[in-house]
C-alpha cells in the first residue's frame, strides 16, 4: 500500500542513511523494494533541494551586481555560507510551503525484520523511520 512522507522528512541524509542499510547484508527481496524506494526518494528530494535554491534566490539580499549579499560579523567580516533576507516572512511561508508537501511513495513500507538486520544506528533509524512499518502511529 502506498505511503506519504512530506517533503520536510526527505533530504540528502535520509537518502545517506537508505545508503547505509543497502551496504548491510539484507534480506534480496528487501533490498530490491528498498532499491526502489530509494530511486524514486531520490528524485524528489532532488527537486526539493532545486526548489529550496530558487526560494533563498528569489528572497536573498542582492548587491548592485546582483551577487548575493553575506551576513557580516561585529567586525565587518563576512560570515561564509551565509545570506540576508529580503523578506523574512515571505521567504518563511514560501520554504514552509515546500516543505509540508506530500508525496505519494508508490511501494508499501517496509519491516525490520524483512531487512533481516540486527543493527542500526539511531542516527540513521531517525532520518528514515517513515519507512518502515514498526513507526506508524
Amino acid at each position: 500500500m502506498p505511503f506519504t512522507v512530506k517533503n520536510s522528512q526527505l533530504s540528502t541524509d535520509a537518502l545517506n542513511s537508505l545508503n547505509v542499510i543497502m551496504d548491510k547484508d539484507i534480506n534480496a527481496s528487501a533490498a530490491f523494494k528498498l532499491l526502489r524506494i530509494t530511486k524514486f526518494i531520490s528524485s524528489i528530494v532532488e527537486s526539493k533541494i532545486k526548489a529550496e535554491q530558487m526560494i533563498f534566490e528569489k528572497w536573498s539580499k542582492k548587491d548592485e551586481n546582483g551577487k548575493q549579499i553575506c551576513g557580516q560579523d561585529e567586525n565587518g567580516a563576512d560570515i561564509p555560507d551565509t545570506i540576508i533576507l529580503s523578506d523574512l516572512d515571505s521567504f518563511s511561508k514560501e520554504m514552509s510551503d515546500l516543505l509540508n508537501i506530500e508525496n505519494e511513495i508508490p511501494y508499501e513500507k517496509i519491516t525490520f525484520e524483512e531487512l533481516g538486520i540486527k543493527s542500526l544506528k539511531v542516527k540513521d533509524l531517525a532520518k528514515i523511520q517513515f519507512l518502515f512499518i514498526d513507526f506508524e502511529d
